[in-house]
């Protein structure tokens, strides 16, 4: 029996985000609500520079006015149901550049932010200076970008989505199995200290790596207990840009959580709809 506050996945893609269908809009979820037992989305559109928007054919669009140009849509959305709609946003942090593409006061648009620490290989010409066809060199990266985030403030409340997860990377059971437990006490404390939650991600049953008798990843696992070791708060993310990814994803999320004893009480005040600034 799965707690009965695990009903809110806060890492939803809409079609303002560029690797989405352009068929996705917030409505697009509602007839799967029901059945996976959501009650609470949050929308957590990318967000690109400008110049990256405009080479899509956006001319007219920045990459602020993109993301707040959902905002209709969830009030649509949100009248139309039962279920609820959070306005969050997914960034990318790249410390070479010395800053995330949404500042803390842009941050006040938001109910809250979550923060990609592990798209390395999504973005290779940020790191034209490193080898990342190495593992080592991408485990130090994954680890680096992820301390970077914990030492960014933020007005609003902070998650870091998909924690450690090497996303496009060939070597991922060799990076994770390198992180030592002492390493992610290091990195989950810190997190711990900020009050930034650690998603529950869909990478925990994901065939990136090998899957156990439950259909879940033990090297993510593992990390996940780590991070409740250390005290962190957590929030579900099925990090759906489809209902294809979206179905079915919250019983293996939930299953996880489960497994790793994490309860209602563990979870981030924004996973259970509470909203503080």
């Amino acid at each position: 029996m799965f707690d009965s506050d695990f009903y809110s996945d806060l890492h939803v893609h809409t079609n303002r985000s560029l690797c989405a269908p352009r068929t996705t809009e917030p409505s697009t979820y509602l007839p799967y609500c029901e059945s996976e037992g959501i009650r609470l989305i949050g929308i957590s559109d990318h967000v690109y520079p400008t110049e990256m928007i405009h080479a899509f054919g956006y001319k007219d669009e920045t990459r602020l006015s993109r993301l707040l140009s959902v905002r209709p849509a969830l009030r649509e959305a949100e009248d139309a149901s039962n279920v609820r709609f959070l306005f969050g946003c997914e960034i990318d942090y790249f410390p070479c550049v010395g800053h995330p593409y949404i500042s803390p006061e842009e941050s006040l648009q938001f109910d809250y932010v979550l923060f990609a620490s592990s798209h390395i290989l999504n973005y290779p010409h940020m790191y034209t200076t490193y080898d990342l066809s190495s593992p080592d060199v991408l485990r130090r990266l994954t680890v680096e970008r992820f301390v970077a985030t914990c030492k960014l403030d933020y007005p609003v409340p902070m998650g870091i989505c998909h924690p450690l997860y090497p996303i496009c990377s060939p070597h991922q059971c060799e990076i994770i199995d390198g992180i030592s437990d002492d390493c992610l006490k290091e990195c989950f404390s810190m997190a711990k200290e900020k009050n930034i939650s650690i998603e529950i991600h869909a990478c925990l049953y994901r065939q990136d790596t090998p899957l156990n008798a439950d259909g879940l990843s033990d090297r993510y696992l593992r990390i996940l207990s780590v991070a409740k070791d250390c005290g962190c708060k957590f929030h579900f993310g099925s990090d759906a840009h489809d209902p294809k990814a979206f179905v079915g994803s919250h019983d293996m999320l939930r299953k996880a959580a489960t497994l790793l004893g994490i309860t209602g009480d563990d979870l981030w005040d924004v996973a259970k709809g509470i909203l503080q600034r």
